[in-house]
């Protein structure tokens, strides 16, 4: 069962003074169909994208091939185009300037005499059913001007993961694809802002009210979306056609140059069309082509044959998330694939999305898990995957229906991350009857890194297998002295986070102290926070931004929890191995050597005024760092409170 949700079209034109399309010609024939192909440059994507074209073709009843060769500089390809047209395989024009893509696309729509037309772009993968399939889609839905398929690369129709350039399959992955595809979501049109133009489907009506494409977007660049635009003015509908896919390598053409393409012609197109960016926005929020997506993505994983099924970690926060992601990093690292679920809450839902950290399926299912049908559902799909095995990474935050279906079904893994019930465990009254059955259930207990292996072992009392993987390399950093500049790391974007930075924030401007606090990370209400004199809050960030954010921002001090861990989290190890001192919790004792004198331990279950006490006061000491030569750590030289 995949969660599903009504949405309205990003639009609603007036589609009654729309001409109405005639499905056959009145010998019962389909009307004709032209492939419109501008080529100039790459021999070996030409020659595929032509021969999967002539395939197509050949299963396509009264179409025909138009390459239009943009005046090519590659002696090669003209010898291919020429020998193509003496076989009169394709109808060759030839330009004697080049005029571009939308030169080129014009020239042959103006010797087009009827019938529907498809611009191709020459990099595309036709599989063999497809134009046959998209002209019959086409056909049967009312007031269509032009319609795309899904791709690997077709921004708001890309798959597995939208508005991105996903790699190319292989022509036999594109065939299945393609095929699945019409299994998958047949009879099903879906409104899009605008067609894109690596495969555009344009119906004759549609050309005959809106023409040709616009010559003022230079180099071909968002001239198909123009076209798009106007075919909704004069009431015509832009669809995707989720039964077919095409495949398309894409940014093959000008390569360096796109970007300020695009940027130009963006400007032209936003000052003449002034709905557009708001159109495509509330698109991209409602995403209604997910469970097309979703329905294919079941399809592919049912379809896969593979020796060994991928390990599932389940978890159910962001910071869970990230952890669980890094676990497919270590999996990858031994040979073995895998899956992410995050169970998340969508008003009265509670949504098992899937995704693979690697880029492919599953990237869009997600099942309400709330439901006793989500369930079932769920747990079929695992079992359908063959699952190598299961890691609960947050049990806490799983629904206990699910949580207990789940731990029934499926032999499991228990992974030490910032699980609640732990924690109410080692720090609570008694222990919880839960958490006892789910670690009594498990066939191990697991924590990535020294941290959380330390507080299972010497805490919780329970014997722990290590994960570990390559820790980064120490990052040294200029002696600094004078106030702080605390980053604080945040991962939770909860209620607690908030009050403990908004807290922090007035004891220092209380105390008078010149201390910035830069939070690292989103946060309930980022705008609020920005509000303050001595806070700046950076956005979500990734592993790779550390280094630039410490020097940008002049970070001196790191805290790096509020009350709750994250064992095995990538960002928390990251800023550990930049060697600024830092504050945290002590959540077991720490080893004998393992402590240094600059650091600020907090202890667990301190009292939150306590805490933000504790933090102030570290924070304004006027510590002078300089890199230790043997531990590559920072050593403390100078510690005078600040005036």
């Amino acid at each position: 069962m995949i969660a599903s949700v009504q949405l309205p079209a990003n639009r609603v034109p007036d589609h009654r003074a729309a001409p109405r399309r005639p499905v056959r010609l009145r010998n019962g024939e389909p009307p004709p169909l032209t492939i419109i192909i501008p080529v100039y440059g790459d021999l070996a994507a030409t020659r595929a994208c032509i021969d999967s074209a002539l395939n197509a073709l050949a299963c396509t009843p009264g179409s025909t091939i138009v390459v239009v060769d943009d005046a090519s500089p590659e002696p090669d390809i003209k010898r291919l185009l020429n020998d193509l047209a003496a076989e009169f395989r394709i109808r060759l024009l030839t330009n004697e300037h080049n005029l571009g893509f939308v030169g080129a696309v014009n020239r042959a729509l103006g010797e087009t005499g009827a019938g529907d037309v498809v611009l191709l772009n020459s990099d595309t993968i036709v599989p063999k059913y497809a134009l046959q399939r998209l002209r019959s889609a086409v056909q049967s839905t009312p007031r269509v001007g032009t319609a795309t398929p899904l791709s690997n690369n077709g921004e708001y129709t890309s798959f597995p993961i939208p508005n991105r350039s996903n790699p190319l399959p292989p022509p036999g992955e594109i065939e299945l694809l393609d095929e699945l595809a019409g299994r998958a979501n047949f009879g099903i049109a879906i409104d899009i802002p605008n067609g894109i133009g690596f495969c555009l489907y344009i119906t004759r009506e549609c050309l005959d009210a809106v023409r040709e494409l616009s010559d003022d977007f230079y180099r071909g660049y968002l001239e198909d979306v123009d076209f798009c635009l106007r075919a909704a003015e004069a009431g015509f509908r832009n669809v995707c056609i989720p039964s077919v896919f095409v495949g398309h390598e894409g940014s093959r053409s000008f390569l360096g140059e796109k970007r300020s393409l695009v940027m130009r012609n963006l400007r032209v197109l936003e000052h003449r069309y002034r709905r557009y960016a708001t159109d495509c926005a509330a698109f991209l929020l409602a995403d209604p082509l997910r469970d097309c997506r979703a329905v294919l993505e079941l399809k592919l994983l049912t379809n896969q044959q593979v020796a060994a099924g991928p390990t599932v970690i389940l978890c159910g926060s962001s910071a869970g998330r990230a952890i669980a992601v890094r676990r497919c990093r270590q999996l990858a690292a031994e040979g073995q694939h895998g899956l992410v679920v995050q169970i998340r809450s969508e008003g009265q839902r509670q949504l098992a999305a899937m995704f693979d950290p690697d880029g492919g399926a599953p990237q869009s299912i997600a099942l309400d898990v709330a439901t006793p049908e989500g369930r079932e559902a769920l747990l079929r799909f695992l079992a359908d995957l063959g699952i190598r095995s299961l890691e609960i990474a947050e049990p806490n935050r799983i629904p206990g229906a699910c949580l207990a279906q789940l731990t029934r079904r499926f032999a499991y893994d228990l992974l030490i991350t910032d699980t609640a019930l732990a924690m109410r465990t080692a720090f609570g009254s008694g222990v919880h009857p839960d958490w006892t059955s789910l670690v009594a259930g498990a066939r191990r207990v697991t924590a990535i890194g020294d941290d959380g292996t330390e507080f299972t072992e010497a805490v919780l009392g329970l014997q722990v297998v290590r994960l570990s993987d390559p820790s980064a390399p120490p990052t040294l950093y200029p002696a600094v002295s004078g106030p702080a500049r605390l980053g604080l790391l945040v991962l939770h974007a909860n209620a607690a986070e908030f009050r403990f930075i908004r807290a922090l924030s007035d004891q220092l401007a209380d105390a008078d102290e010149d201390v910035e606090i830069i939070v690292l990370g989103s946060t309930l209400d980022d705008l609020k926070l920005m509000q303050r004199t001595n806070v700046v809050v950076t956005g979500d960030i990734a592993v790779d931004d550390v280094a630039t954010l410490i020097e940008g921002h002049g970070i001196t001090k790191l805290v790096l929890d509020i009350g709750e861990p994250a064992f095995g989290h990538p960002l928390v190890d990251a800023l550990l191995a930049t060697g600024l001192p830092i504050a945290a919790t002590e959540w077991s004792p720490t080893p004998p050597g393992r402590g240094r004198s600059t650091d600020l331990k907090l202890q667990a279950g301190f009292d939150t005024d306590a805490t933000i006490a504790a933090v102030s006061d570290w924070a304004v000491e006027d510590v002078l760092l300089q890199p230790d030569r043997r531990s590559g750590r920072h050593r403390r030289q100078v510690g005078a409170r600040l005036p």
